[in-house]
């Protein structure tokens, strides 16, 4: 009998990117159904009674919720390969370890943007010049982290998606249109170059290339969620 995989989740979501990447990564057949979140439909809500939200995904009628769990449930329920999750116990404490890092500093960089339309501008800019240096830091520790993740095969090597990669990938769909809109870069190659070669790497992928938004989307739909043209 055929499994039934569905996939709820926003076009825009960052954590839905995840859970589509994983799923197209392991070439398994699914149905996606596009969620508005503005008018929360009844297949969601009673998908996710307890949070309410995107992605769900929903196999042979039972639901599976956050990202991360989404994540490690796929590459557990069809183990065959690609593998997302690294076999050694160690290579897997590095990876949720720092795809949990690449969580809570996003989470902690978003909050800044909260009531941005309502500040003045020169609040703005200073806003903007700490958002800047959490960026800076946020891309130096990480670099660490790339070097050993990398050192050890944790990362995309031109073959298959792993699951660093399906963690990062949808930063990386961000990063052009929330650069137009800061008027600075997320990631400073020179001083970051393995994280930066990493992000080129995965966006030249063709699984990456063909799931996430492009650019010019995103830019458009982040003006008419904060309400601006720009941050600057």
């Amino acid at each position: 009998m055929e499994e039934e995989v569905k996939l709820l989740s926003c076009w825009a979501s960052g954590f839905g990117m995840r859970a589509q990447l994983a799923l197209e990564a392991k070439g398994i057949k699914y149905q996606y159904i596009e969620q508005d979140l503005s008018n929360k439909s009844q297949l969601l809500l009673s998908s996710n009674p307890v949070y309410k939200k995107v992605p769900i995904l929903v196999h042979n009628g039972k639901s599976i919720c956050e990202s991360r769990v989404i994540v490690e449930y796929i590459d557990e329920t069809w183990p065959a390969t690609p593998r997302l999750l690294p076999d050694n116990p160690y290579d897997r404490y590095l990876v949720r370890f720092w795809s949990d890092f690449i969580n809570n500093k996003r989470w902690k960089i978003w909050a800044y943007f909260g009531d941005f339309k309502s500040k003045s501008a020169k609040e703005r800019r200073g806003m903007l010049k700490k958002v800047e240096a959490e960026y800076a830091e946020m891309g130096q520790t990480l670099e660490c982290g790339v070097a050993e993740l990398e050192r050890r095969g944790c990362l995309y090597d031109g073959q298959d998606l792993k699951y660093m990669d399906v963690f990062y990938a949808p930063s990386l769909a961000w990063a052009g249109p929330l650069e137009k809109m800061m008027g600075f870069k997320i990631v400073d190659g020179e001083k970051c170059p393995g994280l930066h070669r990493w992000g080129q790497s995965l966006i030249n992928n063709q699984v990456v290339k063909s799931t996430l938004p492009g650019g010019d989307k995103l830019l458009d739909y982040f003006k008419k969620k904060w309400g601006l043209e720009s941050f600057v």
